[in-house]
């Protein structure tokens, strides 16, 4: 089947557009399917982590997680079939491709071509630069394809291999990106970035819910960060006015004790992308858990009694052994008696080692 040129740039656009879909590259498989008049189209990727993904057009009624399961037990088993040993972008017939006697290739056959009807095929393997591959394959019940169909497939196998790679990538990136938004939520880590009167820029998830869930901040109805304490708003205040002035300050603020909340108010980084350049950034840290759920923690953790572990929280927190005894209604000699058991029990040598082992240990993720 013939194809005119401008068809054929629209069918790359879509496979290029298809990067980004979910699942991707359905709208270029339904293309070429109709360019090829094809029964069938389908795409199974599988990268370079023997992750596979598989898209067929039409797609199939009752779902692809068994088929899916199929495949990757023929991918991964030292089977006959012949998808391996494929040459790289070379369009192949279904007998060229599948030994129709080998019962394990009609097996393989029925997955691969969604229907055991199909009687005529072309198949193709591409490589991605990450290490993947892609096997794409039109199908038809009633006729063979023509040459043209086949040369239309094979031209199209250096922009399969760049979006698989695009697609591999930005699915990688994805889930980095996944992992550390959940490590910063994890952490309790927000950010808000703020121009000079202090409205808010833009600010991260974690910073909404600050504002949404804590009472300490919020955003005023002309978009500025304002916190509910009067010493904590003047500090933001004159933070604001000194970066105005040009000057290179950092400022900490303590917003709350139940639950535990701070904020940094610092510089922006110089090399920030974007148009919106903000006057300052703020960091606000808090803890996810109450004070009484992280002294049970730490007692778990390093084998602390919970009088113990609520003594290492709180220095943990800057508070001194003299302040803790008042906090925690003990006299000052038994609070340092409890922070000796503590320092052997943690094996730490003193509280600024105390708490870099807190801050750095598992609880901080709980």
């Amino acid at each position: 089947m013939a194809i005119i040129l401008g068809e054929e740039h629209d069918l790359i656009a879509a496979l290029h557009r298809g990067t980004l879909g979910a699942p991707p590259w359905e709208d270029f498989l339904e293309q070429l399917r109709r360019r090829t008049a094809a029964d069938f189209a389908g795409l199974f990727f599988q990268g370079d982590h023997d992750w596979l993904q598989s898209i067929r057009m039409p797609a199939l009624p009752h779902g692809s997680d068994d088929m899916n399961d199929i495949f990757r037990q023929e991918l991964g088993g030292a089977s006959a079939l012949s998808h391996l040993t494929m040459r790289l972008n070379r369009v192949y017939s279904l007998d060229e491709f599948l030994d129709s006697n080998d019962p394990r290739q009609s097996r393989f056959r029925t997955f691969f071509m969604q229907d055991p009807d199909i009687r005529f095929a072309r198949n193709m393997r591409v490589a991605e630069p990450n290490g993947g591959q892609i096997w794409i394959s039109l199908g038809r019940k009633k006729s063979d394809f023509s040459a043209s169909d086949g040369a239309l497939l094979g031209s199209l196998a250096n922009h399969l291999s760049i979006a698989a790679g695009t697609h591999s990538e930005i699915e990688r990136q994805r889930l980095k990106a996944g992992i550390s938004a959940d490590a910063i939520m994890r952490l309790n880590f927000g950010w808000f970035m703020l121009d000079a009167s202090g409205r808010i820029i833009d600010m991260s998830e974690q910073a909404e819910a600050f504002v949404q869930e804590a009472k300490t901040l919020r955003k005023s109805p002309d978009g500025r960060l304002i916190a509910e304490s009067a010493d904590a708003q003047g500090i933001l205040r004159k933070f604001l006015q000194g970066r105005q002035a040009g000057e290179n300050i950092v400022r900490t603020v303590h917003l709350s004790d139940e639950p535990w909340l701070d904020m940094l108010l610092t510089n922006p980084p110089a090399d920030l992308p974007g148009a919106l350049q903000p006057l300052a950034v703020a960091f606000v840290h808090g803890e996810r858990s109450s004070s009484a759920e992280r002294s049970q923690h730490l007692a778990n953790l390093f084998g602390l009694t919970l009088q113990e572990a609520r003594l290492a929280l709180h220095i943990s927190r800057g508070v001194t052994i003299r302040e803790a005894a008042a906090l925690l209604g003990l006299t000052h000699e038994t609070t340092r008696l409890y922070s000796k058991r503590i320092y052997a029990k943690t094996g730490t040598r003193g509280q600024a080692d105390l708490v870099r082992l807190i801050l750095a240990s598992i609880i901080a993720l709980a």
